[in-house]
């Protein structure tokens, strides 16, 4: 096995990192005890409820945390370990020691606030570990390898902050760095489960300076008389009865944010101290992709934008793909699409195949705009009301399906789920290289819904995974105004970083 030549540092995506109040009540975590709580006492994560909250460690794995599924990073460490000789881990933790010895750093940070907040902590965690260098030792000594949100992150302190001349590369996995309808859509409409919109959880989210910041930074609103499409910044208070004052403050200050990453890396961009940088997306799945702007409101939809390019792409369930690669990005050879959808890219294989070029290993990678195998594309929602089937749709992506080819979808309970799943079952095709299916009604818990294709052009079988969290929608609306508990936990966090209990 290689020996890793660099200090590693891991950035969560949002909802990634583990939080507790300074007293040690923990308020985000993967625990069955919190699973409730984060839904049906959603004031807890509220910023005026709770300013300051202390991250401990990354979420261990995929899983649903209230109402919504939630990233997870123990497959991307436990990558590493496979990988690489004699793997170090710490743990960035405030008030710990820091190991200078460590060969990976996993970075937690309350990820409620601005990105710029969560980056000046990661300029101190990060100087902490290399300011007994000297110069020319600390000069390229880390690479960052950061999901979703955790890239803007790491863009704000190579940029702005500059730490941009201690780092060699930055592998982004489903960044948004032009944002995702997704957030207008939670932000304007509400926080959805099945056709429930849960009003509590999103008046917290509302607070959040890190959800604005996750906002479309492109022209992603068009008019139904096809007026100029807008970015959601531009969007006038009023606008469709759903702009708040709030919204457009919050919108344009969160731009602000973006605007001076843009013009930090615009700067760097092709200079002696720029990273290599990787931008990896998820390509082929059912992604919120552009909103409608009309009298009854904003509608957000799956379908393609017109007047934006690579109508194709579409997204890995969360970011569209155009989305995905960095505003400067000019270069194909820096990007990388794959077949994973956005909560599984946290621990994607292919953040392990760069690092390992960088330890000396020649892979001779084919990178592009384009997986190199056929995949199956899904489209399904993350969370659904118990009670209601699932609706789940694939698309062969790659290659012509023909009529032998013929694909199986199943749930099969993970942690926390009460039923036995469902059992394999066809999934009837609907036109050509796409299928769809209902799931039957399961009850609340964490599911693995899997999709099987078999007489698949080119590679005979293909099989594809996505996390679903089921949830009960009433038990979260009619508990809403629970109490605050204390709520002190025996969670530990070993020093390499994973949770236990």
């Amino acid at each position: 096995m290689a020996q890793l030549r660099h200090l590693i540092v891991v950035v969560p995506g949002i909802g990634g990192s583990v939080l507790r109040t300074t007293e040690g009540a923990a308020r985000w975590d993967e625990r069955r005890r919190r699973f409730a709580a984060a839904a049906t006492r959603p004031h807890r994560l509220g910023l005026d409820a709770h300013p300051n909250l202390v991250p401990v460690g990354l979420m261990p794995d995929i899983t649903l945390v209230g109402p919504v599924v939630v990233p997870g990073y123990d497959g991307l460490v436990r990558k590493l370990r496979s990988r690489f000789d004699d793997v170090r881990v710490d743990v960035a933790r405030s008030g710990g020691t820091p190991d200078t010895r460590a060969d990976v750093l996993l970075f937690p940070y309350d990820f409620r606030h601005s990105v710029q907040h969560a980056a000046r902590r990661l300029h101190d965690a990060i100087s902490a570990r290399l300011g007994g260098e000297h110069t020319g030792a600390r000069h390229r000594r880390v690479i960052v390898v950061a999901h979703s949100m955790g890239g803007l992150v790491a863009r704000y302190w190579l940029g702005p902050l500059g730490g941009a001349a201690d780092c060699a590369a930055l592998i982004t996995l489903g960044t948004p760095h032009r944002g995702a309808p997704k957030a207008l859509d939670v932000l304007v409409n509400g926080l959805a489960v099945g056709p429930k919109r849960l009003a509590k959880l999103t008046d917290v989210l509302r607070q959040w300076p890190s959800a604005y910041e996750l906002l479309p930074r492109y022209a992603a609103v068009g008019g139904e008389s096809g007026a100029g499409a807008l970015a959601p910044h531009e969007l006038a208070v009023g606008a469709a009865g759903a702009v708040t004052s709030q919204f457009a403050a919050m919108a344009k200050e969160a731009r602000s944010v973006h605007e001076d990453i843009e013009s930090a890396w615009n700067e760097l961009y092709g200079g002696r101290d720029c990273p290599e940088v990787t931008a990896v997306f998820g390509r082929g799945h059912g992604t919120l992709q552009q909103a409608t702007l009309s009298s009854a409101g904003i509608t957000v939809t799956k379908h393609a934008a017109s007047w934006l390019p690579n109508m194709d792409w579409h997204g890995d369930g969360t970011v569209p793909a155009i989305s995905a690669i960095p505003i400067e990005q000019e270069d194909v050879r820096a990007r990388r699409a794959v077949t994973e959808r956005h909560m599984a890219l946290g621990s994607a294989s292919v953040a392990i195949d760069v690092l390992a070029e960088y330890a000396g290993d020649s892979l001779a990678a084919v990178r592009g705009d384009q997986p190199e195998r056929p995949w199956l594309g899904l489209d399904l929602d993350e969370t659904v009301p118990a009670g209601r089937p699932v609706a789940v749709s694939v698309t062969l992506c790659g290659v012509g399906a023909d009529e032998r080819t013929r694909v199986q979808i199943r749930a099969r309970p993970l942690a926390g789920g009460q039923g036995g799943g469902a059992p394999w079952q066809p999934c009837p095709r609907v036109d050509e290289g796409r299928w769809r299916a209902d799931l039957p009604p399961l009850p609340p818990g964490t599911y693995a819904v899997e999709v099987a294709a078999a007489q698949v052009p080119t590679v005979s079988r293909l099989h594809a995974q996505e996390v679903l969290g089921v949830v009960r929608v009433e038990d979260i609306e009619n508990n809403g105004d629970g109490g605050d508990s204390g709520d002190v936990d025996d969670l530990k966090v070993p020093s390499d970083g994973q949770v236990s209990g």
